[in-house]
């Protein structure tokens, strides 16, 4: 079935939440899939996470929206909060708009956790402390900063980029929602798992520390995750400025 020039779904992160998109013009049948390929490609690390549904004011009836809200909240572990039809005034996504703040979902007593903004609206959360092994730090909003280590056992989520002035030893996942074009920088990177979008790499288990070396992990063109040593110390004035490289409907083909 053929659909205009918007995508069939889309998700997005704004300040009240993750918002799912769904073309007005599509069918059920086809929704499903794209719903599936697309969680597919973030994993689970969104699980627990606040959603609204757009539709738009489509054709969708009540058992294709529970079909929906059951996929989303069974298989994905996502929260349903809104369903949204066309009587809201909320544009669709613009095609190369940057991913909007999402909402911080995590679990850091207030003295251990602080948040800025930049000018550009780039929130920036600081954990000062160590991430003990059982923690899963989660802050779809923008970018973590880590003043401590990550211990093994322990995750650390991020919509951008993911900074740790100390040893990563657990599992890091920056560009949560899709960008392709986040860091993971540590003074000493020996992690578990790195992920950076839908990208996964494991490093060797006789992996050792690198003594003095600053290193970040990125993807090549190739989708591959590299670990370089970082020397543009510069860049971390700027972390969150890059332009978004955001996976879109397009890339599920």
């Amino acid at each position: 079935m053929k659909h205009t020039s918007r995508p069939i779904v889309e998700l997005k992160g704004f300040r009240d939440g993750l918002h799912l998109f769904i073309n007005p013009e599509a069918r059920i049948e086809d929704i499903i899939p794209r719903i599936e390929k697309r969680m597919e490609k973030l994993g689970d690390s969104l699980a627990g996470t606040g959603v609204s549904i757009n539709f738009g004011g489509g054709s969708l009836g009540t058992k294709e929206l529970s079909r929906l809200e059951q996929l989303l909240q069974e298989t994905y572990g996502l929260e349903i909060r809104r369903l949204i039809d066309k009587t809201d005034a909320e544009p669709w996504p613009q095609e190369n708009s940057q991913i909007a703040s999402a909402p911080a979902i995590h679990k850091v007593a207030p003295q251990n956790g602080e948040y800025i903004s930049s000018a550009e609206e780039e929130k920036t959360l600081f954990i000062r402390q160590t991430v003990r092994s059982g923690q899963v730090e989660r802050f779809l909003e923008g970018n973590i900063i880590v003043l401590g280590d990550v211990n093994p056992g322990a995750e650390v989520i991020a919509a951008r980029d993911i900074i740790v002035l100390g040893t990563l030893r657990g599992i890091a996942h920056a560009g949560a929602l899709g960008n392709i074009s986040s860091l993971i920088i540590a003074l000493s990177l020996v992690p578990t798992q790195l992920r950076i979008a839908r990208y996964i790499s494991r490093p060797p288990s006789n992996q050792r520390p690198q003594g003095n070396k600053v290193e970040f992990a990125r993807i090549r063109d190739n989708g591959a995750v590299v670990v370089e040593e970082f020397v543009d110390f510069n860049r971390l004035a700027h972390v969150g400025q890059r332009s978004s490289a955001v996976l879109s409907d397009s890339d599920l083909e």
